[in-house]
C-alpha cells in the first residue's frame, strides 16, 4: 500500500496558522512578553518538517532549546534553507491568523492573541501525524520562550537575522 504525503494540506495557511496561535500560547505560558513574530519563521518550518519528528521523542516542555539543540545536532543542518524556503507559507500563515483574529501583531512586531481562537479539541479529531505537529510546535513555543531573546535564539540555531 503507497501512502501519498499530502504537502498542500501540511502547508495550508489555515492550519499553519492554528500551529502558530498555538505557539504563541505555549510561548506566552513560560513568560511574560510575547515572541517576535520573526520566532515564527524559525518555529514554523522545524514544526512542519517531518525528517524531524524524532529529534522531538523523549522531550517535553522543560528539554529547552539548547539541550534539543545538542541532543540532534542534525537540526542544524541546511537549517537556513529550510527557514527561507518556507518564508512564503509562514507569511501566509500569519496573514491568515490576523484576517481570522487569530493573532494581532503589536506596534512592536510580536505576536499577541486575537480576539478568535482556535476550536478546543481541534487536536483530537486529528491524525496522529498532525497532533504530534502541534506537540512539537507547543515544545518549541515554550523552550523559545524560555531561551531568551530572539537573537539569542537564533544565535542558539546557528541563523542570522
Amino acid at each position: 500500500m503507497l501512502i501519498a504525503h499530502d504537502i498542500f494540506a501540511e502547508t495550508n495557511p489555515a492550519y499553519c496558522a492554528a500551529l502558530l496561535t498555538t505557539f504563541v500560547g505555549a510561548y506566552r505560558s513560560q513568560c511574560d512578553t510575547d515572541p517576535d513574530i520573526v520566532l515564527c519563521y524559525a518555529a514554523l518550518p522545524l514544526a512542519l518538517s517531518g525528517d524531524l519528528a524524532a529529534t522531538f521523542d523523549r522531550t517535553n516542555s522543560r528539554t529547552g532549546l539548547l539541550e534539543w539543540l545538542h541532543r540532534s545536532p542534525v537540526i542544524q543542518i541546511r537549517l537556513a534553507g529550510r527557514v527561507n524556503g518556507s518564508l512564503d507559507i509562514v507569511t501566509e500563515a500569519i496573514r491568515f491568523a490576523c484576517f481570522s483574529n487569530l493573532l494581532v501583531v503589536n506596534a512592536e512586531g510580536r505576536l499577541v492573541p486575537g480576539t478568535s481562537s482556535v476550536p478546543k479539541g481541534l487536536t483530537k479529531q486529528l491524525g496522529e501525524n498532525t497532533q504530534q505537529t502541534f506537540k512539537h510546535i507547543e515544545r518549541l513555543g515554550c523552550w523559545l520562550a524560555l531561551a531568551g531573546s530572539t537573537r539569542t535564539v537564533f544565535d542558539m540555531m546557528g541563523l542570522e537575522l
